[in-house]
């Protein structure tokens, strides 16, 4: 069943494409339902389709040479992934899995190709998406080279609740312990005592499945000196 246009309208990657472009991409993309945990992208396999996120949250892993997790990026609604198998046709270099139910849109690498030929705009949306997603990379590399976990859960979760890109700062469908724990290469256990600690301070509270983070500011502090605690 084909897409209405409007729904990809929605999206920054194609809102200013031509109608006629818009109205091909329609015809092709398809809305899929993913269960938690599915894996919507494989390593070492071509991306056939660009992925465009509608709701729920997906995070970017891949595995270490003793076969753990480590957790590369987390992926949010209205962005999209899939984009390197597309420009250059060749396998993704990580795995994508949904860590909460999730609604996506894939729309044929073939068709995507086409529409970057068509307008420069979708190809500077993913070229820049490209750069922030090296940043990412980097982000990260310095949030693992932080002491302590504390300072490191802190990091995460600033990082989450800009991302969310809301006025209030809190983190919808809050990833999990474990889910955090391979971001930023520790334990589930661990996440788990420094969200205690965090949660006596007043500086964070669950809400059901979100995250409300009440102290932006001591939560940043955190980040670069535990000795503020």
């Amino acid at each position: 069943m084909a897409i209405a246009p409007l729904a990809l309208k929605q999206f920054k990657l194609l809102a200013h494409l031509p109608d006629n472009v818009i109205a091909e991409l329609s015809q092709h993309a398809q809305f899929v339902d993913v269960p938690r945990r599915k894996v919507v992208m494989q390593k070492n396999k071509v991306a056939h389709s660009l992925g465009l996120l509608v709701s729920g949250r997906l995070q970017g892993v891949d595995m270490t040479l003793d076969g753990k997790e480590a957790g590369l990026y987390f992926i949010e609604p209205n962005d999209f992934f899939g984009e390197l198998s597309v420009i250059d046709n060749l396998p993704a270099a990580e795995y994508i899995i949904c860590i909460s139910a999730a609604k996506i849109i894939t729309i044929p690498a073939t068709i995507i190709r086409s529409a970057l030929s068509a307008s420069s705009d979708i190809a500077a949306i993913i070229n820049a998406r490209l750069a922030h997603r090296l940043r990412e990379s980097l982000s990260q590399r310095t949030l693992l080279s932080m002491p302590s976990p504390i300072q490191r859960v802190s990091a995460q979760l600033l990082h989450l609740t800009l991302a969310s890109n809301k006025k209030d700062p809190s983190i919808a469908d809050a990833p999990t312990h474990q889910e955090i724990a391979i971001m930023i290469n520790t334990t589930r256990e661990t996440v788990t005592r420094v969200f205690q600690t965090l949660q006596k301070k007043g500086l964070i509270k669950r809400n059901g499945n979100s995250l409300l983070v009440l102290n932006l500011k001591k939560l940043k502090l955190l980040a670069t000196d535990t000795e503020n605690i």
